[in-house]
């Protein structure tokens, strides 16, 4: 027994233990990559066939010689030339061509913008959340995807987003309180106790929230007469008078009379 505790002790057969761990571990990691490559292409795969239309010429590009780089060329031009549904096509080939991460990412977050010109909410959304799997911490992608979520009403999602772009150091307060009090507008509560819940919100310096309260509940909280003015045709009396543009404007309306 003592010579068995000797022989494992000896500084060789620790050398071979360690080795062996090595390439074990070694290989099991690289039977673990090639599980996770053909899953990933599988996710890709059936990722691109969900978008995918038919078109006289996807066999021709796809089976061209062309690059990554003459791929993304014409898909832009046909982008800015109106035709979404060609530039969608050739990004969804150019997709399937591409293995690198940082190609897949940009092909995402142009086919996002394409699918967001063309007014596809929902697949804009899809194809941004799948750069976000590639890099979390794409702001671009983030950015677009939080215009996406405003237009979809989608604010629980937004706020959890600007969360993730303050957290990247991004100035984004005023526009959580703003989607804030977007969220507030929809819960099932009286006028009342939502007007006293926006009055909680630093409304001065921010003129999309001092917007969204003088139009939806008419409370007029010192807002900048540039940031409302196109609002005051409906006002049936003048107010804020003190102040000179306000006062201009609704003597142009006949609300008042000049002394």
């Amino acid at each position: 027994m003592d010579f068995f505790f000797v022989e494992y002790r000896d500084p060789l057969v620790g050398l071979i233990i360690l080795t062996i761990l090595v390439f074990v571990v070694a290989v099991a990691n690289y039977i673990w990559k090639i599980f996770a490559s053909k899953d990933e292409e599988q996710k890709l795969e059936k990722f691109i066939k969900k978008f995918e239309m038919d078109n006289v010429h996807k066999e021709l590009l796809r089976n061209s010689s062309l690059s990554f780089g003459n791929l993304s060329f014409l898909a832009e031009i046909f982008t800015k030339s109106g035709e979404f549904e060609k530039a969608t096509q050739i990004y969804l080939i150019a997709l399937e061509k591409c293995k690198d991460k940082q190609e897949r990412e940009f092909i995402f977050l142009s086919l996002a913008k394409v699918y967001f010109k063309a007014g596809f909410l929902e697949r804009a959304k899809e194809v941004l959340l799948q750069a976000l799997k590639l890099r979390p911490r794409n702001i671009q992608a983030l950015k677009l995807l939080k215009i996406v979520y405003l237009k979809l009403h989608s604010y629980k999602e937004n706020l959890e987003l600007l969360e993730c772009l303050f957290e990247l150091n991004e100035d984004v307060q005023k526009e959580y309180d703003f989607i804030k009090a977007l969220e507030l507008c929809t819960f099932n509560i009286t006028d009342e106790q939502k007007k006293k819940k926006l009055l909680e919100f630093k409304i001065e310096d921010n003129p999309m929230l001092g917007r969204l309260v003088f139009e939806k509940y008419h409370m007029f909280l010192g807002q900048n007469f540039f940031d409302i003015c196109d609002l005051l045709y409906r006002e049936n009396e003048a107010f804020n008078l003190e102040n000179q543009d306000f006062l201009e404007f609704f003597y142009a309306l006949g609300k008042i009379s000049k002394h």
